[in-house]
């Protein structure tokens, strides 16, 4: 036997609790340990007044989601059946761009920190609050963009530990994916340095929300894990793209307020630049987009080709629809590429806001603003509303904007579209190389199994602190709140995979249907719940 084969044999053997196996640990440590390190001197050299301009959050989350693009990029060519090179590159990406997210949230909270010491009724008393006070009111989470910002963050950490041992170096092709998905949305949603009302101020609220997205970001990888689970036992991605059509044919009918397929317009939700009040809530204030509207119909029927194509490969067996079925997608993949293109451009172009705005809108958003004057809309007649509504938005045509930030749900939900577009037609190309790296599994599924081994503790904390603070600031642990409600149901959710695992013996696919269920409830938790079903959590980035 040659000496690299006794090599390998030894290195297979050998336990993971021996002396070689403990000498090797410590390195392979460094592959986050380093870029916690880095990331922490870069917040110190922010702090200390001294640092470049590049050291701005905003520079920094944009370098990190360049970060995760590439490493993507790497991974798939590696994944494609490249050198491995390419992982090694896509695993030094993904840890330059922790570096950058890290750091990013760390200079956050320094950002922080200044608005709060420059507000005119801190300046004189900032210096005599307690230490614990001073974290309360500048801990950078408290709204949906640094949330997903930290929870971003952890998961990426998660993957970098995993990535220490070698059975799992393939984790980046999952995540960094779905990093640089959400990280996407995180920018889009704006980075507005927020404060809370004073009643929610409490030492509780960092543990709370910081379990959240430790947990968050440890349930998107068991997600992603799940996924590639399901790819490699079989499920035939065909099935995943008549799912991800019949989600674009919802998408597009109940997307813009029902309006895309009946009159073919699309519109972005106004804001007031004076004080950055949403005005797409209650009154339904949108601008509309020339030409996105018809794109948007477009999509729709060619999801709906692509549908009918893979529903006949499926009941009929047809291999010639099958392959219409994967071409529609790909002709899909690119009307979505038009469609966020349109809708990016039309919102850098300049534009008469006011004059996008429908005037069958205005009688909806002068009963809103008769509200929030706590005047009962029914008590005035609808030509007063009317014109109360166009009176207002004339006076202040100037102050206002739209952004993805009025409709962060649509925002999410287009990106999720592209990206499962994006998945689905890649599997389609090059599915069976792709999977060839890939482990067995055994293993996808016991890593399965250990994520979301430890996202489930991290849940219930999430819960348990999460009344605590609930019960220090309105008086009462629990109150059926959606976002509560939500969480319980996630919690529930991952519950059920463990509870079917180890008293049923369940694995494998079931297994993994319930980890990407479970992510599912996650998202709208973290994001649907804030702007579909408001309650107390209101304050989480919602006007």
């Amino acid at each position: 036997m040659s000496t690299d084969a006794l090599k390998l044999e030894s290195s297979l053997t050998s336990s993971p609790s021996s002396p070689e196996a403990k000498a090797s640990a410590w390195p392979r440590s460094l592959l986050f340990i380093v870029p916690i390190l880095a990331a922490t001197a870069l917040v110190l050299v922010r702090a200390s007044g001294t640092a470049p301009t590049v050291l701005r959050e905003g520079n920094l989350t944009v370098l990190a989601l360049l970060a995760y693009l590439g490493a993507t990029a790497a991974f798939v060519m590696w994944m494609l059946g490249r050198e491995s090179l390419l992982q090694r590159i896509g695993i030094g990406t993904m840890a330059f761009g922790y570096v950058m997210n890290l750091a990013a949230w760390g200079i956050r909270w320094i950002e922080y920190i200044e608005f709060e010491k420059t507000k005119p009724a801190m300046q004189a008393i900032w210096h005599t609050l307690p230490l614990m006070e001073k974290i309360t009111h500048t801990y950078p989470l408290n709204n949906l963009y640094d949330i997903g910002l930290a929870f971003t963050g952890f998961a990426v950490l998660s993957s970098l530990i995993l990535t220490t041992q070698d059975k799992y170096r393939f984790i980046g092709a999952v995540t960094m994916p779905l990093a640089a998905l959400t990280l996407t949305l995180v920018v889009f949603l704006g980075s507005e340095v927020t404060t809370l009302q004073p009643i929610l101020r409490s030492y509780w609220r960092p543990i709370h929300v910081s379990i959240a997205a430790i947990s968050y970001g440890v349930c998107l990888v068991s997600f992603g894990i799940a996924l590639l689970y399901l790819l490699k036992d079989g499920v035939r991605v065909e099935s995943m793209a008549l799912c991800v059509a019949i989600f674009g044919l919802v998408t597009y009918a109940t997307i813009g307020d029902f309006k895309v397929l009946t009159t073919g317009t699309y519109g972005l939700g106004v804001r007031w630049m004076g004080s950055g009040l949403n005005l797409s809530g209650g009154g339904a204030l949108r601008a509309t987009l020339p030409g996105v509207g018809t794109l948007m119909q477009l999509g729709w029927l060619v999801y709906a080709a692509a549908g009918i194509a893979l529903a006949v490969y499926f009941f009929r067996n047809d291999q010639l629809a099958r392959q219409w079925g994967n071409r529609l997608m790909v002709a899909a993949l690119i009307v979505q590429v038009l469609i966020f293109g349109a809708i990016f451009y039309r919102m850098k172009s300049p534009m008469d806001i006011n004059a996008a705005i429908h005037p069958g809108q205005h009688q909806a958003f002068g009963a809103w603003l008769a509200k929030r004057s706590d005047i009962d809309p029914a008590t005035l007649a609808p030509q007063q509303l009317q014109a109360e509504g166009a009176r207002w938005l004339n006076q202040n045509a100037s102050a206002l904007e739209i952004s993805f930030n009025s409709n962060p749900v649509e925002l999410a939900t287009i990106l999720t579209l592209i990206a499962c577009t994006v998945f689905v037609v890649l599997f389609a190309w090059r599915g069976a190389a792709m999977l060839e790296k890939l482990p067995n599994l055994d293993t996808l599924d016991d890593l399965t199994y250990k994520t979301v081994s430890v996202a489930f503790p991290l849940l219930l904390m999430m819960l348990v602190t999460g009344a605590v603070w609930a019960n220090e600031s309105w008086g009462t642990y629990w109150s059926w709140d959606p976002k509560e409600t939500w969480a319980l149901v996630t919690w529930l959710a991952y519950a059920g995979y463990l509870h079917t695992r180890i008293v049923h013996g369940w694995k494998g696919r079931t297994s993994a249907y319930f980890a990407v269920l479970g992510f599912i409830f996650v998202l709208f938790t973290y994001l649907g719940v804030s702007f579909l079903l408001p309650g107390l959590h209101s304050y989480a980035g919602v006007d």
